[in-house]
């Protein structure tokens, strides 16, 4: 099976990426080895999976993500390239910081965050935490493959894993939920259903996760460490507020690419 032919029984099953999944299907196909017939059998069986409505990243059973690939597949939510604007800046807060500084990632899911950043700087402390142990599975197994030298996963609720609070982190990340439940109920149907929807949604306009991450983050972060969470494209004036009212300083509201509130950004006091 080539790529045209490929591409177009996609397109005519309403795949509307049909060309570059086509191409990305073959390349899966070709890494896998095997005979042409074995390959044209993994590419009938991806073909009536996607058509079907599947996300393309569970069929495959992986996705790019800065400079990683990472292992998912149900019970996880896909890593978007958005939120590989909150590695680059999290990246940039950690610059010239010693060997050992310890970095939190909340909401962890497939363990995007850490293990993107462990994957830069392999010397530093990372932990990532999630709520979900369908979540914690994939995490576990992209752990297992990639193997970065300081980085463990633990199951709980936001930051009770860890026990009494004190200072600890210099950087905190978080890509909580933050659909609204009227924008989830929008959502397109590859997405919700199939992705977890306790990754997606969240109480009070979104934003129920993401205050309280904000609110109990001042207890684990060193004196002037950091907090960056990804946020929705309307959220960034309320996210600001909240922020500066929890005594937080040097509050930034980062854009992604296309020019939309992608990531809240804030430092607690020296």
């Amino acid at each position: 099976m080539n790529a045209t032919v490929l591409g177009e029984r996609l397109r005519s099953g309403g795949v509307e990426n049909a060309a570059q999944e086509a191409h990305w299907m073959l390349a899966l196909a070709k890494r896998k080895g095997g005979d042409a017939a074995t390959a044209d059998a993994w590419l009938e069986e991806w073909v009536r999976r996607r058509i079907a409505g599947e996300p393309f990243q569970y069929i495959v059973g992986s996705v790019e993500f800065y400079n990683i690939e990472l292992t998912v597949g149900p019970g996880v939510l896909i890593p978007r390239p958005e939120t590989e604007l909150l590695v680059e800046h999290a990246l940039e807060v950690l610059d010239g910081q010693p060997a050992g500084t310890a970095v939190l990632d909340l909401c962890t899911g497939s363990g995007a965050i850490p293990l993107a950043m462990a994957h830069e700087r392999p010397e530093l402390d990372y932990t990532g935490i999630d709520l979900s142990p369908e979540a914690l599975q994939w995490a576990e197994k992209n752990f297992a493959r990639l193997q970065p030298p300081r980085c463990r996963f633990l199951r709980g609720d936001l930051f009770a894993p860890l026990g009494q609070p004190q200072p600890r982190f210099r950087l905190i990340t978080a890509n909580p939920p933050y659909v609204s439940p009227i924008e989830y109920r929008q959502l397109p149907a590859v997405v919700k259903n199939y992705e977890p929807r306790m990754a997606l949604e969240a109480q009070e306009d979104g934003l129920a996760l993401a205050k309280r991450i904000a609110d109990e983050a001042r207890k684990f972060l060193v004196p002037g460490g950091w907090l960056l969470m990804e946020i929705g494209e309307t959220q960034g004036g309320r996210m600001r507020g909240w922020l500066q009212s929890l005594g937080y300083s040097s509050v930034e509201i980062l854009r992604d690419l296309a020019g939309r509130d992608r990531i809240a950004q804030a430092q607690k006091e020296k």
